[in-house]
């Protein structure tokens, strides 16, 4: 079989517009599927997770994919949405407010949104990273496509992917003028709306502009202010696109974010009997059923803004030396991120306080692409710099209603890398791939905290044995593919992946600011994926087995003595991950599809040993810590229908029916803030091409059971890894929702 040349895939992965083309959409918005055209037959599905174009089917990675046009079925907003539909992934807005984005992928993610803390699970918006889990939450406005890679993906996408990768790449503007306008109604005074335009400048130079609002009231009662969990932000992005003859291609974008909103909040579950001496007015307890309602001691909110500048130069040199084509990329990127809120981290003053965030971010990529070997040899290798500075002020209220302690953050880091991954086709049926990425990286945190009853500073930074962090890493990936048939593939993979370490942020006292090492994942994984019956039956199946190095675990306390608020980051010393993923969809005639999915996470620990807060004694406590957000099992299936109804436009009805197993929102054991499992159902009853026009009309709702269950806990014991027996709070998801959506092509 003739070897597609890297000029050809590099060409389609310069061109989303094109690129996207040959992969269509997704029907069900499954990872794995793809609408059903002409006989009913499922269409293939390009995806760049390699940082090139190729086939989904024959990419041996976990990979889930979703089309523009699936995004808009499923109704999502923000990428949380998504974890019903990718199995082992669950994701959710930050503790604190509706900024910060917590992705769990396989069991391995990072809560803590605190400057100082990266994610587990890296996002990407058109090649460029996101740094920290501040700003990863943004309105998914004008989105051609979104890859999750699941597993370590260090090689080619760096650190701080030890779980996976979210890829997204925004619609690209194309020669032709066109765009579109959706307004949207509904409960609970949702309004909102989202245009785009396309217009051709030049010959070869194109311009887009998006725009997108949403507002709705809070889901969450408060008894004393504002309801919590409401809706009022705006994103806007201008993209100019520039092919200048047939090797040289510019694209700049500017994107911008800008939220003022409520959190979710917190609702206490337990307060230790003699607490309301730290807490005036609370005692008792409470039962953790009750509906979902607050009492925040003060009013609350979440104001964000963000900006992002974007400039990707590619040029295909052609053929250099022994390869047969060479294409040059440059990703320039700065990123500024502002966060200005009240947190309820947990009531009655407890860590409350008005907060304030704000990093620069700035990156510079360099790709080297390209094909030797009359195709057989693929080639994706890079250089990557990057640096960030943060500031962070907490106005901390404990058990006060001013504040008491203000902490100070400020952090600087600096991390350049390079990498390389040869992929080389053996015959039309073998394929092996090998690569590495080599990763150096310098961090400083200068901590301070401020008193005001006593107009006192404690310099914890200067005082403590240091105030900076340097690693180095390398992080290896083979993989063995194997396609017996056209429509079949079998792969087995081999990686490693690092969480950076760094210094503990949250520390309160001196001998807490102390240095957490690199976390280590290694992982071993196989796969099968297949198209079968005439291609209308799409099975893609992975299990996998991770061992967990050094894994970073935050725990928390309160000195029983001066009811100071301790935390810190420690290394666990071992722990492995078991898990399977399957992805099915099926065409059962030309109208009519079925998909699913199904994931399985098996984790423990093999040691642990944990220092206690108050004797600093060492206790193996391997048996008694969970893993956070890892559910046994999780599920999904989708029924979707679609078929002409004659001079009334196109009919869509589409089910969609999630399962999500029981959960530990933290490590240390409180058995009343473990989340049970839940079950939601959402639908969405479309009319498209109404009488001949181009306006669809869209029907939705979500959580039509409106099943209460809740979406993250936290508690801090009196005594470290006793028993606990301090302050417990839970929060709570959404109520059931329903609304309009009115969209006109042009």
């Amino acid at each position: 079989m003739p070897y597609p040349t890297r000029s050809a895939l590099f060409t389609t992965a310069l061109n989303p517009a094109l690129a996207f083309a040959v992969g269509a959409s997704f029907a069900l918005g499954q990872p794995a599927s793809a609408l059903a055209q002409g006989a009913g037959k499922l269409e293939e599905v390009v995806v760049s997770a390699r940082k090139i174009a190729e086939s989904l089917q024959q990419t041996p990675i976990a990979v889930s994919a979703y089309s523009e046009e699936a995004l808009g079925e499923i109704g999502i907003e923000t990428l949380t949405s998504l974890s019903a539909f990718t199995p082992n992934l669950q994701m959710q807005r930050g503790a604190g407010g509706d900024s910060s984005l917590v992705a769990c992928m396989r069991g391995l993610c990072r809560t803590d949104d605190i400057i100082t803390e990266e994610p587990m699970v890296g996002t990407y918006v058109d090649g460029f990273y996101i740094a920290r889990m501040q700003g990863a939450f943004f309105d998914l406005l004008d989105v051609q496509q979104i890859e999750i890679l699941r597993g370590p993906q260090g090689t080619l996408f760096g650190k701080n992917t030890a779980g996976g990768a979210i890829n997204i790449t925004t619609v690209r503007p194309t020669q032709e003028f066109g765009g579109y306008v959706v307004g949207t109604l509904g409960s609970d005074s949702l309004y909102g709306g989202k245009f785009s335009v396309n217009v051709p400048v030049t010959d070869g130079v194109a311009a887009r502009f998006s725009y997108g609002q949403h507002k709705r009231d809070g889901l969450i009662k408060n008894e004393t202010f504002s309801d919590l969990n409401d809706k009022d932000y705006q994103a806007a992005r201008f993209a100019l696109a520039a092919d200048i003859g047939e090797r040289f291609s510019a694209d700049y974008k500017v994107d911008w974010f800008d939220a003022d909103q409520t959190p979710n909040g917190w609702q206490p579950t337990l307060i230790q009997p003699g607490l309301d001496v730290v807490f005036p007015g609370v005692s008792g307890t409470s039962d953790p059923g009750l509906d979902r309602s607050v009492a925040t001691p003060e009013e609350v909110y979440d104001k964000f803004r963000q900006v992002f500048n974007g400039l990707t130069l590619a040029y295909e040199v052609g053929n250099v030396g022994a390869l047969d084509d060479l294409t040059i990329k440059s990703l320039t990127g700065y990123r500024n991120t502002e966060l200005s809120s009240f947190r309820t981290m947990v009531p009655y003053y407890l860590i409350s306080g008005p907060l304030v965030q704000d990093y620069d971010f700035f990156t510079q990529e360099f790709q080297f692409l390209g094909t030797a070997m009359d195709g057989r040899l693929n080639i994706v290798s890079g250089i990557f710099f990057s640096a960030d500075e943060g500031f962070y002020q907490l106005d901390q209220q404990f058990g006060s209603v001013v504040p008491n302690t203000i902490i100070t953050l400020e952090t600087e880091t600096d991390t350049w890398a390079a990498y390389a991954e040869f992929s080389y086709q053996f015959n039309e049926r073998w394929q092996a791939s090998l690569g590495g990425r080599y990763t150096e990286e310098e961090k400083q945190v200068d901590s301070s905290l401020f008193f005001p009853a006593t107009g006192g500073t404690l310099p914890v930074s200067e005082l403590a044995p240091t105030n900076e962090f340097d690693t180095d890493n390398f992080s290896p990936r083979v993989t063995l593919s194997y396609q017996p048939t056209d429509s079949t593939m079998f792969y087995a993979t081999y990686s490693i992946g690092f969480k950076s370490g760094g210094l503990n942020g949250r520390a309160t006292q001196v001998p807490n600011f102390v240095v957490y090492d690199d976390s280590e994942i290694t992982s071993f994984e196989v796969g099968v994926k297949s198209d079968l019956m005439d291609n209308r039956l799409r099975l893609n199946f992975a299990a996998f087995y991770q061992e967990l190095d050094d894994w970073q675990v935050q725990v928390n306390s309160i000195d029983p003595n001066t009811f100071t608020f301790l935390t810190r980051i420690e290394n666990a010393a071992g722990a492995t991950m078991n898990g399977a993923e399957l992805e099915a969809t099926l065409v059962v005639t030309d109208a009519f599809q079925l998909s699913g999915t199904l994931g399985w996470l098996d984790p423990e620990y093999d040691t642990y040993l944990s220092q206690d807060f108050t004797t600093l004694e060492f206790i193996d406590v391997a048996d008694l810590y969970n893993f956070q957000f890892s559910p046994e099992w999780t599920s999904s299936i989708t029924a979707r229908y679609e078929a002409p109804l004659g001079e009334l436009g196109i009919l869509l009805a589409r089910v969609d029916w999630s399962y999500v197993d029981n959960q530990y929102f933290q490590v240390v054991p409180s058995p009343l803030i473990e989340g049970d499992s839940y079950t939601l159902l959402d639908a969405r009853l479309e009319l498209r091409e109404m009488f001949d026009s181009r306006l669809t009309l869209s029907l939705w709702g979500k959580n039509l059971g409106d099943e209460e269950y809740r979406t993250g806990g936290f508690d801090v014991p009196t005594f470290g890894i006793n028993p606990p027996d301090g302050l417990f709070t839970n929060s709570w998801a959404n109520t059931r929702t329903w609304g309009f959506d009115l969209r006109y092509d042009f």
